[in-house]
């Protein structure tokens, strides 16, 4: 390359260097708003920004009278008690009866026999829920939530792990077709 060239190509590159520190070290241009000019502030329109005191007395006096019943709880809340005009006070309390009991747990599985492992000594019960059978020991959980207790000659008892609850259910002899 021939020196000519070479100055050329060395002034046009201190032009850019000094267009870069111009663009990047110059001061910021003055303006009467804090943001940049062509952002719009839209403000909410309140007729009355004040507090109502008020309104606010008069909803802490509010108090309530509803049922009082657990949302929580699926069981119906109790009837409404009437007043009564005049009671007698040798006259015995009306005893009202509680919430009905739980329902009795239901197993979908039929306890169709029982053996023991000769090896280990262990019991093992045999269940049937349609075409499918389950083998199982004390301490297993069948379906998913069914915890199998104690395996007894003709008897096991289960526990659902989700209520709690327990159940024995006899053996049924299987059926030939």
């Amino acid at each position: 390359m021939s020196r000519r060239a070479e100055i050329g190509i060395l002034v046009a590159l201190f032009l850019v260097l000094g267009g870069v520190l111009y663009r990047n070290f110059r001061p910021p241009a003055t303006s009467d708003s804090d943001g940049p000019a062509d952002i719009a502030i839209h403000l909410l329109k309140v007729p009355n920004p004040a507090l109502h005191l008020d309104q606010l007395a008069r909803i802490r006096q509010l108090a309530y009278t509803g049922s009082h019943r657990n949302i929580f709880s699926a069981t119906p809340p109790p009837p409404p008690v009437a007043p009564h005009a005049a009671t007698k006070r040798d006259a015995a309390p009306a005893v009202r009866a509680g919430p009905p009991g739980p329902l009795p747990l239901q197993v979908p599985l039929t306890f169709y026999g029982m053996a023991i492992d000769p090896k280990t000594g262990n019991k093992l019960a045999f269940f049937t829920n349609g075409d499918n059978v389950y083998i199982a020991s004390p301490g297993e959980t069948l379906l998913g939530h069914f915890r199998l207790l104690t395996i007894d000659k003709d008897t096991v008892r289960i526990e659902d792990t989700t209520t709690s609850q327990s159940a024995v259910i006899p053996m049924t002899p299987l059926k030939n077709p």
